[in-house]
């Protein structure tokens, strides 16, 4: 009886594993599956932003590449951060662009920024939000730019900052870096 069971079990799985191996001995590939998948290559662009000078008091543009997204402000802000223009830990909370002729952007952040330029005199204050608002005008070209954090008006020590850019920051700005 054990006999009869074992080429019973034996005959099974051959029947079984017969339907995947074709005579040949290669596999089906039908049964195959694979197991690769393809990541799109991650795509960048071009962008300037503008740093402190060394000794912080003018601004320097630096062509560096940012991922191609739908976030650039994202984006041209973490490149500030890394370059330390602005202060680490800034992060965008949310931001927007109209669809006008003359598009007006808006631009949020979160308390990491307020708290980095009230540790600053008003030479880096200035110098900050020059390196933050001219590397957005730069990148949008818009007719006026809202800044807020946390969705308030930006308050430092030195001033209250509720109305719009309309213009990129007066600052001495000095050639491109590479």
């Amino acid at each position: 009886m054990k006999k009869k069971t074992m080429a019973l079990v034996i005959a099974c799985t051959l029947t079984i594993t017969s339907g995947c191996m074709p005579q040949n001995g290669e596999p089906n590939k039908s049964n195959v599956v694979d197991t690769q998948t393809t990541t799109p290559a991650t795509e960048y662009q071009k962008a300037v932003i503008y740093l402190p000078d060394e000794n912080g008091q003018s601004l320097i543009g630096k062509e560096v590449q940012i991922e191609k997204n739908n976030e650039p402000m994202v984006e041209l802000v973490q490149a500030l951060v890394t370059e330390k223009a602005l202060p680490a830990g800034t992060e965008v909370e949310k931001w927007s662009v109209s669809k006008d002729d003359a598009p007006a952007v808006t631009l949020d952040l979160n308390t990491a920024f307020a708290d980095g330029i009230l540790n600053t005199g008003s030479t880096g204050e200035t110098i900050m939000l020059g390196s933050l608002i001219n590397t957005v005008w730069e990148y949008f070209k818009p007719a006026s730019l809202t800044l807020t954090v946390d969705g308030q008006p930006l308050e430092t020590g030195h001033n209250i900052y509720d109305e719009p850019f309309n213009a990129p920051m007066d600052i001495t700005i000095h050639d491109s870096i590479e």
